[in-house]
């Protein structure tokens, strides 16, 4: 996994298999702090957050012994995703700011020289499924006003009536609402599109109800911040007709959702 033994003394992609309680956790610790201090920046992925954490506890006194806290990374896929895409600043805000002021001023000015990165991930296989080899992952940022508000209303009750863009396009909300973001109709215009492909079709995906949220099950764990298209959002508006969300719930997860590219899982 070093390179150690190699002719030509150079680190080489590696797949290592350690069996049930032949110390994969130990293995992995070590050979990122000797990575951490040889120079690297080293990520360790882990399907699940909770045995991410667990071992990123266990070995927490070591990596601060050796003063490599900075440079070693436990999380999920996901989390190690977000932590790229933002290093420069949080793109999922920047987005917003230049929707809503029209400039930015959250970008971070990283002069720092940075390390090579190197990957190394627990339970592999986990890895080359479906859900992350070939796929990828697509952050959106949340645009929030009331105009916003009354329009996503509109569409929820108005959403056994056959709506088109065009028939929306003539209400009093969408007018408003384009009003208030004037240079930014064509993105109003493809969220809706989205939103009347999902409104009769939100009930097909399966979500969890709970601590008055919609959460999913994703790598061992209900997760929060995770999004299918506008079929989360109207669950909430069904979930609360129910009376199992609350109004205040469903007001703070009504918005439109700005995409802001998509990574490569396996970039």
């Amino acid at each position: 996994m070093l390179g150690i033994g190699d002719k030509n003394e150079e680190l080489t992609n590696n797949l290592v298999e350690i069996g049930t309680g032949e110390g994969k956790s130990v293995t992995l610790g070590v050979t990122a702090s000797i990575l951490a201090l040889l120079g690297f920046d080293v990520c360790c992925a882990c399907y699940s957050q909770y045995l991410s954490q667990r071992d990123y506890t266990a070995f927490l006194p070591l990596f601060d012994l050796l003063d490599l806290l900075n440079y070693i990374h436990y999380g999920t896929f996901n989390k190690l995703c977000e932590d790229t895409i933002n290093e420069n600043g949080d793109i999922r805000q920047i987005v917003e700011q230049l929707i809503t002021k029209g400039s930015v001023d959250t970008m971070k000015n990283n002069q720092h020289i940075k390390r090579s990165k190197i990957l190394l991930i627990d339970e592999v296989d986990v890895f080359f499924n479906r859900e992350f080899y070939g796929n990828v992952y697509t952050p959106a940022a949340s645009l929030r006003d009331r105009t916003i508000t009354s329009l996503v209303n509109f569409i929820w009750k108005e959403r056994k009536s056959r709506l088109t863009l065009n028939k929306i396009k003539d209400t009093d909300e969408y007018k408003i609402c384009c009003a208030k973001f004037p240079t930014w109709e064509p993105l109003i215009q493809e969220a809706i599109k989205d939103m009347l492909s999902d409104v009769n079709n939100f009930e097909s995906h399966d979500y969890i109800v709970s601590q008055d949220r919609i959460g999913y099950s994703e790598q061992g764990n209900i997760v929060y911040n995770v999004v299918y298209g506008y079929k989360t959002l109207f669950a909430y508006h069904c979930e609360h007709e129910k009376g199992r969300i609350s109004k205040e719930s469903l007001e703070k997860n009504i918005n439109i959702k700005i995409k802001c590219g998509s990574v490569s899982y396996a970039e």
